[in-house]
């Protein structure tokens, strides 16, 4: 049971493509849902403003929770799956990030929709402007962006290194076809000198030769398969 544990883990490792997806999926919406949030404190300040829809607002306050959630659990949902650990200054922009949306979510967690379809309990402060537009919105843009471009030098050298660990393959089961017609070559010299008794092992060695011309021609197509 323990020997073959190790090769269903690495058949349930998830892509670096899909990480970086559901990982920018979380947090894409949140955005745009803090300037949602924003125009609606702006207008709730207005006389006469259209406002916007309390179940948008609610929604929105869903999305912002959501990236909340991802971020606090980014390391033990995302990336340890994964086996993938973020440089310092990453791990930084993370955590000043987390602090800002969760900030926000306690904000909107006070809120809830009143009996005529509004929405009450919203008091975003002073600094309610730059939380949502500068701390959230666009520190979640350019942490979004970051994330991409970690995940893309990753998966180019993880490409460089299954290439590595391809070519070295293709290597040894070249340097195996050899040793097979070495083999195979010096059994035929033998079955000759021994003459008619040696005729049987003859076809064995004919054999063995035609295996190593397989294995060879294995490994120029692994050779040629590379980029």
């Amino acid at each position: 049971m323990n020997a073959i544990q190790p090769e269903i883990e690495a058949e349930e490792k998830i892509s670096l493509d899909e990480t970086l997806h559901n990982i920018r999926d979380d947090l894409a919406a949140a955005r745009v849902a803090a300037m949602q949030v924003l125009v609606f404190q702006m207008q709730s300040e207005m006389e006469d403003a259209e406002m916007i829809p309390s179940d948008e607002f609610m929604k929105a306050t869903t999305d912002v929770s959501r990236a909340h959630n991802c971020l606090r659990d980014l390391e033990s949902k995302h990336l340890k799956p994964s086996n993938i650990e973020l440089p310092e200054n990453l791990s930084d922009m993370v955590k000043k990030v987390a602090a800002d949306v969760a900030e926000l979510t306690r904000i909107l967690d006070r809120c809830s929709k009143d009996e005529n379809d509004g929405i009450r309990g919203l008091n975003g402060g002073p600094d309610f402007y730059e939380l949502c537009c500068t701390r959230v919105a666009k520190g979640l843009n350019e942490l979004s962006g970051a994330i991409a471009s970690f995940f893309l030098q990753m998966t180019v050298k993880e490409k460089a290194e299954e290439q590595e660990k391809t070519n070295k393959i293709a290597l040894e089961i070249g340097k195996i076809g050899r040793v097979i017609n070495m083999v195979a070559t010096n059994a035929s010299i033998e079955a000759a000198r021994v003459g008619d008794a040696g005729k049987g092992f003859t076809v064995i060695a004919d054999e063995v030769k035609t295996l190593s011309t397989r294995v060879s021609s294995l490994s120029v197509s692994l050779t040629n398969s590379l980029p």
